[in-house]
C-alpha cells in the first residue's frame, strides 16, 4: 500500500497568474476564517500560543501544531503578517519533526500502522507549513517593490525548504515522492528566477550549517538528492547528505540545457526530478533547465584520491564514508550504461538477510561451533567461550534475538548475541525468504516482496541467495528499494560471488585487549578478469592495512588487508595477502567443565496520547 502512505493534502489546486504571465499550479487553502479559535491572530498572540505549547509531550505539541496550521492557512490576514507568524511557527514544526523521525526511521520498510501514520504527521506538518507559505507566494505574486521583493524572496526560499523535508521522508522510506511536489519545487524556482529573486542570500537558522541559502541553493539541494538514486542508499546516509548539501549546493549550478556541462535537464512543466541528459530522445528542450554538477564531482574525486592533502573548496564531513562518496560521484557523474538487459522472468528466489544469516546458511552450523566448538566444550575460560558470553555482533540487526516494545513506549532488547547460544540459532533465527522473481539479468534479479518486509533489509545489505534446482548459495547485495504504488515492495539485487568459503576473522594487536572472531566470507581469485581473492568482513573494526587471523575449521592463516574493494554501511570488501599459516593447537582444560556452566493516513487522533 505504498500510495496510501501519505494523506492526500487537503488543499485546492490553484492556477495563478503573475506579472510575467507564468502558470502557477500552487496547491492552496482558500482563506475563509475572520478569526482563530486557538490564538489571537497577530504574531504576538500565536508567539504567546507557541510559548504554552507542552514540549515535554511531543504528541500534544505535534496535535496543536498540525491543527493549528490547517486554521492557519484558512485565515484571512495580510501577506506580512502572515509571513511573519510563518517564521514563528517553522522553528517548532522542525523540531517537532526531527522528534517524531525516531519512530519511522529505522523500522521495517512496509511500516505497521503507528509509525506510518507518524510518517504521515510529519509530511502533514511540512505540507501545511509549506502551503502558508505558498499562500504568501500568491498574494505577492502581483506586486512589486524593493520591501514585497524582500517577502516575495523569503516565501519562495521558505515554501521550497519546507517542500524538501517531505522530499527527503519519502526518499527514506522508499516511497514515490507525493504527486505534485517535483512540479511545485520547478514551479516556484521559476517564479524567482523571472524576477531576479532567486540568487539572493536568505537567513535560514534552521539550516544544518545556520549559514543563508539562497533559494537557488535550495532549489538545487532538491535536485541534487533527486538525482543521487536515493533509492540505492541507506536511510542514515541519506540523511548525512541531505546535511551536508546545504554546503555542496555552491558548486553545483542551473545552467541552460545547452551547456556542454549540463549532465541534467530540468522540464519545469514535469512533475519529475532531473533526468540524465543523454537518455532524453527527440523532446525539446525549450523553457527546460539543466543541472551542472561538473565542479561538485570534481571535487570529491580530489577528496578520494589524496584526502589527506586535500585543499579544495568543498567541506567533506568525516561522517560521509568512502562508499557514500562513491555513489554520490558516479550518481552526478557521466552515467554508466546497464551492461546486461533485464529479462522478464517468473520462478522464485531463496533469500537471507544479513552476514549473519548468510554465513549459516553457507556452513550449515552454528557460528560458535564453526569456530572451535570442542574448545568452547572443554574449555569454559577459553576465547570461545567468552564469544557465546557476547557475540561481536551482538549489535548488528541480525545479532539479537528480540527486540520488544512495552506498553510504556520503552525499547526492551535481548542483548544475547545469535552466535552466543548455539541451541537457539538455527532454522528459525535466520529465516529463508522465498520471493518472486520480476525480472532477470547475468549480473542480478530485480525481486518482488509479497508480505511484509523485513525491518533490517536496506540498501546496501548483504544477501544470501539459492536458485530454483540449486544447492550453493551464491552472494548478492542489495542495491536499490522501492515502494510501487499498487505493486508492493520490490528490490534490485546485484550479483557478487556464485560461491563463498565462510570463514571467521579477526584483528591482530600489538597491545590492549584480544579482539574477537566475527563471521566473514573469503571470494576464491577469477583469473579471467583478473579478481584477486578477497575477503567480505563486518564494516567494523576492519579497515586497510589491519592484520587479521583469518580462521577455518582445522586451518588458521594470518593476512594483511591490502585495499578496500568496496564497502556499504553493512560490509566492506578486502584484498588481502596471506602472511603465514598459524598451527592450530587444542587448549587443555583443567576444569571439570560440568561444573560450570556458559550463559548464553490524515486521522491521527490515535497517536497524540502515545507520542
Amino acid at each position: 500500500m505504498a500510495d496510501m502512505l501519505w494523506p492526500e493534502p487537503l488543499v485546492l489546486d490553484m492556477t495563478v497568474m503573475d506579472s510575467t504571465s507564468q502558470k502557477l499550479h500552487l496547491r492552496i487553502p482558500q482563506q475563509t476564517l475572520s478569526s482563530l479559535s486557538f490564538a489571537e491572530g497577530t504574531e504576538k498572540g500565536i508567539t504567546q500560543w507557541l510559548a504554552n505549547l507542552p514540549k515535554a509531550n511531543i504528541g500534544e505539541t505535534a496535535r496543536q501544531l498540525y491543527q493549528g496550521l490547517i486554521e492557519l492557512n484558512q485565515f484571512e490576514i495580510a501577506a506580512d503578517k502572515r509571513l511573519a507568524i510563518l517564521e514563528r511557527i517553522r522553528p517548532e514544526v522542525h523540531y517537532v519533526c526531527t522528534a517524531l523521525s525516531k519512530y519511522y526511521l529505522g523500522q521495517s520498510i512496509v511500516l505497521e500502522d503507528k509509525p506510518r501514520k507518524v510518517a504521515n504527521l510529519s509530511q502533514s506538518l511540512q505540507n501545511h507549513l509549506a502551503n502558508g507559505y505558498k499562500i504568501v507566494v500568491a498574494q505577492e505574486r502581483s506586486i512589486k517593490s524593493r520591501d514585497h521583493a524582500s517577502q516575495m524572496t523569503l516565501a519562495l526560499q521558505r515554501s521550497i525548504r519546507s517542500l524538501c523535508g517531505p522530499l527527503l521522508r519519502a526518499f527514506q522510506l522508499y516511497c514515490p515522492v507525493a504527486d505534485g511536489v517535483w512540479l511545485e519545487l520547478h514551479q516556484l524556482y521559476q517564479l524567482a528566477r523571472k524576477r531576479k529573486l532567486h540568487l539572493s542570500p536568505v537567513p535560514d537558522k534552521e539550516s544544518a550549517n545556520k549559514k543563508p541559502l539562497s533559494i537557488e541553493q535550495s532549489y538545487i539541494i532538491a535536485l541534487l538528492m533527486g538525482s543521487a538514486r536515493p533509492n540505492q542508499m541507506r536511510q542514515s546516509a541519506m540523511g548525512r547528505l541531505f546535511a551536508t548539501l546545504e554546503d555542496w549546493s555552491r558548486v553545483a549550478h542551473v545552467v541552460e540545457p545547452t551547456n556542454a556541462k549540463a549532465l541534467f535537464i530540468i522540464n519545469p512543466d514535469m512533475d519529475c526530478p532531473p533526468r540524465y541528459k543523454s537518455l532524453i530522445r527527440d523532446e525539446s528542450l525549450d523553457n527546460s533547465l539543466g543541472l551542472d554538477t561538473s565542479e561538485l564531482v570534481e571535487n570529491i574525486k580530489n577528496y578520494m584520491l589524496g584526502s589527506e592533502d586535500y585543499r579544495g573548496e568543498l567541506h567533506i564531513p568525516e561522517n560521509m564514508g568512502v562508499e557514500l562518496l562513491q555513489h554520490v560521484s558516479q550518481s552526478w557523474g557521466d552515467l554508466a550504461e546497464r551492461t546486461f538487459n533485464r529479462i522478464p522472468s517468473g520462478g522464485q528466489l531463496k533469500v537471507s538477510i544479513g552476514i549473519s544469516a548468510t554465513h549459516y546458511r553457507i556452513a550449515g552450523k552454528a557460528f560458535t561451533r564453526f569456530v572451535d566448538a570442542e574448545e568452547m566444550e572443554t574449555n569454559p575460560f577459553s576465547e570461545a567461550a567468552q564469544r557465546s558470553k557476547q557475540s561481536g555482533w551482538t549489535g548488528a540487526f541480525d545479532g539479537a534475538h528480540s527486540v520488544d516494545w512495552n506498553g510504556a513506549g520503552v525499547e526492551q532488547i535481548d542483548y544475547n548475541g545469535a552466535a552466543g547460544a548455539d541451541e537457539e540459532e538455527g532454522e528459525d533465527t535466520y529465516p529463508i525468504h522465498s520471493l518472486p522473481i520480476v525480472n532477470h539479468s547475468p549480473g542480478g534479479f530485480c525481486l518482488t516482496w509479497p508480505k511484509e518486509v523485513p525491518k533490517q533489509l536496506q540498501a546496501g545489505e548483504l544477501l544470501g541467495i539459492q536458485e530454483a534446482n540449486e544447492e550453493d548459495w551464491s552472494l548478492a547485495v542489495v542495491r536499490w528499494i522501492r515502494q510501487v504504488r499498487g505493486g508492493g515492495t520490490q528490490m534490485g539485487i546485484e550479483l557478487v560471488a556464485p560461491h563463498c568459503t565462510p570463514c571467521a576473522a579477526k584483528l591482530l594487536r600489538k597491545t590492549g585487549e584480544p579482539s574477537q572472531f566475527l563471521r566473514a566470507l573469503l571470494l576464491p581469485e577469477v583469473t579471467a578478469i583478473d579478481r584477486p581473492a578477497t575477503i567480505i568482513t563486518p564494516r567494523m573494526p576492519f579497515q586497510t592495512n589491519s592484520k587479521i587471523i583469518i580462521h577455518r575449521p582445522g586451518h588458521s592463516q594470518r593476512a594483511h588487508l591490502i585495499e578496500r574493494i568496496t564497502a556499504t554501511g553493512s560490509f566492506s570488501q578486502f584484498q588481502y595477502h596471506v602472511i603465514e599459516q598459524v598451527k592450530e593447537e587444542k587448549p587443555q582444560s583443567e576444569t571439570n567443565p560440568s561444573s560450570l556452566t556458559v550463559s548464553t493516513e490524515d486521522d491521527f487522533d490515535s497517536l497524540w496520547k502515545s507520542l
